[in-house]
């Protein structure tokens, strides 16, 4: 956390009151004082102004220092060149003020001339099984915004929805469906179609753990777009005593998004009595505090009470008197009667003049009072909410049962649903014979009386939480919870299919109230329908209390009367209870679903996954989900021979004959598969894709099952269409294929018929995949590796818009591997490495974040920032503190083979140890791209010792030889990325037979090598071209001056790029030949 902040106001001496002006006096003067013709037309009192209470007058009393506060805050965001991330809480009881003062900003913000945005939105205590309504609500405000943004210049209103929907389509491509679930207005500023938006809800669904990973990502763009088009951005998020933990999480995930270079503020409320250490909202504001980044700042604002001098003070403002000792007598009972709270203040006054305990005296032009009166006639009361139920009380009955029905619509309401419940008030027992007013008429008196509030015309709020808390106790004690399931019945019977969605969470949380044990079909599957709105916006917790209720509400012989509907409950239970890491409740829910004999296999299949996702990613026990995976499968008829060397063989079958099929397609084929909708089908392609990835993960033993799996999942896709992972597999099909049989050219095919399938699925979800099994283990071979950023910046993006975080952050870390190996300025590799590296740490990507550590280190070590050449041990890593995995060691490995070769270190180079682990990612066909740094250094040191060392020179040229054999090969099968390796190679080994070549060969090799790597742009390697050829030239051709030379060329083009570590070591290493060089 960069800085914080923390101001209070319970009990400030100065106070911001400014002179009320103008007085009685002097209005009596401009209004009163008129014409005669024009008094006759004031027949009415209330039409005089002088008459009323001047609650405009009263404004943000008391408040000076809290609305400096707000501007510093202000000001830091506004500051030029400068982005920051600002938090402001703002506490309080409730009724002090809190809300009115975040408004402030919204005033502020205004007269900042600049295009900014202030958008609110409001948790609402009756709604608190709603994920993300606050959120939802202010998102949508943002959207509108855009759309009515300078309305008097259409064509600038227009081309700002067209940038921010053309940007948010290019980054999230179909995911943008996602924020069309939960941002109302989203779909008609991006001109969405219904059909479009339909199609959808119609793509397979990932996991669980992707489909937040999507939806925080969604989020993240849509506030990054936003806040790029208002500066600042600023979102108000009130009453966050009630918000959902989804909503907390999304607002820690905007504070802390790095990749957000705008700046942004939050600001949110909530009643400090409400919200302990132990509250959600605590633990997310230490989270925040912890966080470290120095562009955070919190500030935390506490709103107290008034005191009687300031009670006074408002007094003053809203009867427009001067003397402060007339009202002083007052202000001691109203502080008495409210202790000071502002908004209890407020509507104790507007009570004392219902009463006619404070009245306009039109003869003596002023406000009167009695003091003993008031003193007798009133009473403390608990709070504003009791003495609001009793001004309510004495309102006509049809009136109150008006609040009624109201309270239960949330915090705030559309005239069309009101007109839709209150058209059956009939039914409340409510409504007076002699009274008969239409809705709108209601609707008008509320907001008269100031209970309601018309933000915007059709729409309605309640003037403050108080209000609507106190129309909702009006409710029948003995039965609030039949009336608030009445009123949820009424709904359901109003609404339409087509609109149920957009309120269905309301809907649920009436019917939800309900404390009886008594089976309900209906209630129970709109509990479904919310839970599965929840669930597709990754709110497992709400998902969790939706399906729980619905569970309730089956009648006892649920198995029997209502299969499928239990069946859905019950999975959708075991997935959310999974997700949120309740094994026991998910057990439970799991062991009914499978103990039901009658239900078939397909039927069960969620649950089933729910409990496989279990055991192999919570437990990590993959080989029981393996085992449990081969039974489903088997009940589905689908077998697996047994393991050992049979099973090997019997999958290396299936391969070749899958791979066989493959280029026996034809291609006009391959392009019009159709896509599959088979539930079966569907089921059994998931299952396989389990068992692939499992089976992976379970080590050696279980090859044969990924081999398998793999095979059968392209061999379904050839019979019967795309599927989810289609092209994911088909891709793996190719690397599989390159590992075993070494064939470049059906790699290749393979690798392109994926990509070519992977464009035609409906799905994103395998295409991160895709692009790195295709990119990482088969087109080094046969396409330039200086062309791959790109798609491999595609996969990265496309994976974390379908939640695919593993593949997309090992796209980004062999994108950075490929900038290197491009030779692209270290810095900028440098830059981006740290950016990727921040982004793994944050989606706790573990193995990826390790593995490119160790290249971060290098770049370090080379640019001279650390110090050791050799060693990685620095800013980025600790080689001796590093627990390694197979595919971090080989990273590692990679990293100190490059690190000794180009330090000169090449003894430690040529004996570096190869674990078993390292081979799979290390074969010249079959491993990673990374492998042909690997064995290029690995060679170059080999034939360093040999020339270095005599005596073990034909063991050194041995190993050596054999390297260089494969990359020959590699070359001559057209492969663009080794000609380079090769060149350098060609010249080590002709330097090391000097018999067999002429001085004048070995040196036209050299200078080939250095001209090859140059025009590829390899400028590290042609540096390291040069200095082997000065140490040739220096320990063997003895040519000292063309020696220096090449040092001199070696050193420039190692400053080019960067390596400054390097450098140094060169001047080191060479101080004698380069001082000889500056006497000449």
């Amino acid at each position: 956390m960069g800085k914080s902040s923390v101001g209070s106001t319970e009990a400030t001496e100065q106070s911001d009151f400014s002179v009320r002006k103008p007085t009685i006096q002097d209005e009596f003067k401009s209004k009163i004082v008129q014409p005669t013709n024009t008094l006759k037309k004031n027949k009415n009192v209330e039409e005089f102004t002088v008459n009323k209470l001047r609650f405009n007058s009263v404004g943000l009393l008391g408040r000076a220092n809290e609305i400096r506060t707000l501007q510093a805050c202000l000001d830091r965001t506004l500051e030029p060149n400068r982005r920051t991330k600002e938090i402001i809480m703002i506490s309080g009881y409730s009724g002090t003020g809190k809300s009115a003062l975040a408004l402030e900003m919204n005033k502020k913000v205004n007269s900042a001339k600049r295009r900014a945005a202030f958008v609110a939105g409001k948790f609402n205590q009756y709604r608190s099984g709603e994920p993300l309504s606050a959120i939802s609500e202010a998102f949508g405000k943002l959207c509108h915004k855009c759309m009515l943004l300078d309305d008097a210049n259409e064509r600038v209103k227009s081309s700002i929805c067209e940038k921010i929907s053309g940007a948010l389509r290019s980054e999230l491509k179909n995911e943008v469906h996602l924020l069309t679930r939960i941002i109302p207005n989203l779909n008609e500023m991006m001109t969405i179609n219904a059909h479009d938006a339909a199609a959808c809800d119609n793509i397979n669904t990932t996991n669980s753990k992707a489909r937040q990973a999507g939806l925080h990502f969604a989020i993240r763009v849509f506030i990054r777009i936003m806040s790029s088009y208002f500066s600042p951005l600023i979102i108000c998020l009130d009453d966050l005593q009630w918000a959902d933990a989804l909503s907390l999480e999304i607002i820690e995930l905007l504070l802390s998004d790095a990749q957000n270079g705008n700046s942004l503020m939050i600001i949110g409320c909530y009643r400090s009595n409400e919200v302990d250490g132990t509250h959600i909202l605590s633990r997310t504001l230490r989270h925040l505090t912890d966080t470290g980044d120095e562009s955070l700042y919190l500030t935390q604002i506490n709103l107290g009470n008034l005191r009687e001098k300031e009670v006074n003070q408002v007094i003053m403002a809203l009867l427009s008197i001067d003397d402060d000792s007339r009202t002083k007598g007052l202000a001691s009972i109203c502080h008495k009667r409210t202790m000071g709270n502002p908004f209890f203040l407020l509507e104790f006054i507007k009570v004392l003049e219902k009463e006619g305990l404070l009245f306009f005296h039109l003869g003596l032009f002023q406000w009167k009072w009695n003091e003993s009166n008031i003193e007798a006639n009133t009473s403390s009361t608990k709070n504003v909410v009791h003495l609001l139920q009793v001004k309510m009380k004495k309102l006509p009955l049809e009136a109150q049962g008006f609040l009624q029905c109201a309270a239960c619509l949330g915090s705030s309401f559309t005239l069309e649903t009101m007109l839709s419940i209150w058209k059956h008030q009939t039914m409340f027992g409510t409504r007076s014979a002699a009274s008969k007013r239409s809705t709108d008429e209601l609707l008008d008196t509320m907001v008269k009386e100031e209970y309601l509030e018309t933000p915007e015309i059709g729409n309605y709020r309640w003037a403050h939480d108080n209000v609507q808390q106190a129309a909702s106790s009006l409710i029948d004690e003995e039965s609030p919870a039949s009336f608030r399931s009445y009123i949820g019945e009424l709904w359901i019977r109003e609404i339409d299919e087509d609109n149920l969605e957009t309120c269905v969470f309301d809907i649920a949380n009436l019917l939800n109230t309900i404390t009886a044990d008594v089976a309900n079909i209906e209630y129970a599957k709109i509990n479904l329908k919310a839970a599965e709105k929840a669930k597709n916006i990754a709110a497992f917790d709400s998902c969790s209390k939706y399906v729980s209720k619905g569970i309730d509400m089956l009648p006892e012989n649920k198995w029997d009367s209502e299969p499928g509907l239990a069946v859905k409950l019950h999975s959708l239970a075991a997935e959310a209870e999974g997700f949120l890491g309740h094994h026991s409740r998910m057990d439970s829910y799991c062991n009914e679903v499978l103990s039901q004999s009658l239900i078939p296999t397909l039927e069960k299949k969620d649950v089933y996954l729910a409990k496989l996702h279990r055991m192999a990613n919570a437990e990590l026990q993959y080989v029981d989900a393996i085992k449990l995976c081969l039974v489903i499968l088997k009940d589905l008829g689908c077998t697996f021979p047994g393991g050992g060397v049979v099973g090997l063989m019997k999958a290396l079958i299936s391969m070749r004959k899958t791979v066989k099929m493959v280029k026996q397609t034809p291609t006009e084929v391959l392009a019009s598969l159709p896509v599959v909708t088979d539930p079966f089908k569907l089921a059994t392609m998931t299952l396989f894709s389990r068992l692939g990835e499992w089976a992976y993960l379970a080590g050696e033993k279980f090859l044969y099952l990924y081999l398998l799996s793999t095979a059968k999942m392209v061999q379904m896709t050839l019979l019967h269409g795309l599927f989810e992972w289609s092209a994911s597999s088909l891709s793996a099909l190719g690397a599989l294929s390159l590992f075993v049989n070494g064939d470049v050219g059906t790699a290749q095919y393979i690798g392109e018929c994926a990509l070519q399938m992977q464009e035609r699925c409906e799905s994103e979800a395998g295409k991160a995949r895709t692009i790195y099994v295709v990119h990482t283990f088969l087109f080094q071979h046969v396409k330039p590796m200086q062309s791959f950023s790109k798609p491999l910046i595609e996969g990265y993006q496309s994976g974390m818009r379908t939640g695919d975080k593993d593949f997309a952050m090992w796209c980004l870390f062999f994108n950075i591997v490929t900038l290197y190996m491009g030779g692209k300025p270290l810095k900028f590799i440098e830059e981006q490495c740290q950016a990727s590296i921040s982004q793994m740490d944050e989606l706790k990507e573990e193995e990826q974040a390790s593995c490119l550590r160790m290249f971060w280190q290098l770049f370090f070590n080379l640019m001279g920032s650390s110090n050791s050449t050799i060693e990685l041990c620095g800013e980025a890593i600790n080689e001796q503190e590093v627990v390694f995995t197979d595919a971090s060691h080989a990273a590692f490995v990679v990293v100190k083979i490059i690190a000794s070769s180009l330090s000169g270190r090449y003894e430690l180079g040529a004996h570096l140890n190869i674990e078993k682990g390292d081979k799979q990612y290390l074969m010249i066909k079959g491993g990673i791209n990374p492998a042909f740094m690997f064995w290029f250094h690995r060679s170059l040191c080999l034939y360093a010792m040999a020339r270095k060392n005599k005596k073990k020179r034909r063991h050194y040229m041995a190993q050596a030889k054999l390297i260089h054999k494969e990359f020959t090969k590699s070359l001559k099968n057209k492969n663009p990325n080794v000609l380079h390796y090769v060149s350098l190679l060609n010249a080590e080994k002709a330097a090391l037979k000097q018999k067999k070549y002429q001085e004048d060969d070995v040196r036209k090799l050299y200078n080939d090598a250095i001209s090859t790597s140059a025009r590829g742009g390899y400028v590290h390697d042609a540096a390291l071209a040069q200095e082997r050829f000065a140490d040739y030239l220096l320990n063997i051709a003895g040519d000292f001056h063309e020696a220096r030379y090449h040092i001199e060329g070696a050193i420039q083009r190692y400053t080019n790029w960067g390596a400054m570590g390097i450098v140094e070591h060169l001047c080191n290493k060479y101080q004698d030949v380069l001082a000889c060089s500056s006497t000449h």
